[in-house]
């Protein structure tokens, strides 16, 4: 049988199809290694949670410290703010916050306890600034209204006759319990000791017929009794 001869191929053609299979070999996706060889993505903490994590503990150390919003720059308040600033809720700046004003009612009653109003109030207003809807606030401005309006009545006692628990010291108590029953009256009593507190007060009882007396007792010298009397109860 006779040969076929093949035609002579166009040389293009030839370069066009070198062209493809070189294409071919070169697109074969590389080898993926096992799970158990690969290296372990690399993590980075967010630059901004790095930076509120520091506030915070900047803020917290200077609650701490009572620098709650004063001086601006380094208390307590002015963290918080720059917290809420990077991100408006996060409930640890929020909840800090309460603490500032939690923090000047506890100073509002402490300065309330030494008769001193005026600072008290101004503990108030400085826990209005933070927060001026805090439910802790007006209340305990109308326990201070009430403190600074009372009617007062300080009487001192001779030590050595408390001591003896003379019948004059205890006639002195019997009258100020009478008048301590009232409606809207309370006693504080200093006492040198709990025993000596625990005296004085069952003798102010003993004057206040049915009634019960009100009474605060704090271990402390001089003996005195300081009777408080609100106009409203």
């Amino acid at each position: 049988m006779a040969s076929r001869a093949v035609p002579n191929a166009h040389p293009f053609a030839l370069l066009a199809l070198a062209a493809l299979l070189a294409g071919c070999e070169t697109a074969q996706a590389p080898e993926q290694l096992p799970a158990e060889h690969r290296p372990p993505p690399v993590q980075q903490a967010p630059v901004e949670d790095e930076r509120i994590e520091r506030l915070l503990e900047a803020a917290a150390q200077a609650l701490a410290e009572d620098r709650l919003t004063t001086p601006e720059v380094g208390s307590a308040h002015g963290f918080y703010q720059e917290v809420l600033k990077l991100d408006p809720d996060d409930q640890r700046a929020q909840r800090g916050l309460e603490k500032i004003v939690e923090r000047y009612v506890r100073l509002a009653l402490t300065a309330a306890d030494r008769q001193r109003y005026a600072q008290g109030r101004a503990m108030l207003e400085r826990a209005r600034q933070v927060d001026p809807a805090h439910p802790g606030i007006a209340p305990t401005e109308r326990q201070l209204d009430l403190l600074d309006n009372a009617r007062r009545d300080k009487v001192r006692l001779d030590g050595e006759a408390l001591a003896k628990r003379a019948s004059a010291v205890q006639g002195k108590l019997k009258r100020l319990g009478r008048r301590a029953s009232e409606a809207g009256c309370r006693v504080n009593i200093n006492a040198r000791s709990d025993a000596e507190g625990r005296w004085m007060y069952q003798q102010l009882n003993s004057g206040a017929g049915d009634a019960r007396v009100r009474a605060r007792l704090t271990v402390a010298s001089p003996p005195t009794v300081e009777l408080m009397c609100f106009s409203n109860g």
